[in-house]
């Protein structure tokens, strides 16, 4: 890759990242100056310099990654570093991008009564949304699966659509075993097709 290939991959994938890295160094190394943090983040673009760009999968990891090595070497280096610092530098966790503990069990529940939703739908329009939302068919494709006509798909999806919408708004995970008549009047009808 020539220099100004290299210029646009470190302005694309590494500089939106430098804002988000200083602020974890002023949070969790409390002994860096901010010219120490100066210093931290030019080392770690001339070490990046000389990196081939087209091994880094994740270029903020990376970054973070090489950011943590230069404060152990630094550490290392040093002939007197203070003990704040190696606490702080041991403490250092690298910010995933994956979800939290929380984040995936609030995520487990919503696809819990997401799905509890959809199972509360009439058969067919469960099976059109299911085709749709969760196997990517297309409506002429949900249509030869069922053997039905496009339009009838079409019902299908508005009534699972607006069952499920009601839910949501309703904030109540019983709210789709609402009776048959619906908000429109013709679910029960069309949910029988």
């Amino acid at each position: 890759m020539d220099d100004r290939g290299r210029h646009q991959w470190v302005a694309s994938h590494i500089l939106p990242h430098e804002g988000e890295v200083r602020a974890w160094l002023r949070r969790h190394v409390h002994s860096l100056t901010p010219s120490d943090i100066d210093d931290l983040i030019q080392d770690a673009y001339a070490r990046l310099w000389t990196v081939e760009f087209s091994h880094i999968t994740n270029a903020r990891s990376y970054l973070f990654a090489i950011i943590r090595n230069l404060l152990l070497e630094n550490a290392r280096r040093a002939r007197i570093v203070p003990m704040e610092r190696l606490g702080e530098i041991e403490m250092l966790r690298i910010p995933s991008e994956e979800p939290g503990p929380d984040r995936r069990v609030s995520a487990r529940q919503e696809l819990d009564r997401l799905e509890r939703m959809v199972a509360g739908l009439p058969a067919q329009c469960r099976r059109a949304f299911q085709l749709q939302k969760f196997q990517c068919l297309s409506q002429r494709q949900i249509a030869l699966t069922m053997n039905i006509t496009e339009r009838t798909v079409e019902k299908y999806l508005a009534i699972a659509l607006g069952r499920v919408l009601d839910a949501l708004k309703q904030d109540g995970e019983g709210a789709v075993d609402r009776p048959e008549s619906g908000t429109n009047g013709h679910a029960a009808k069309q949910s029988t097709d």
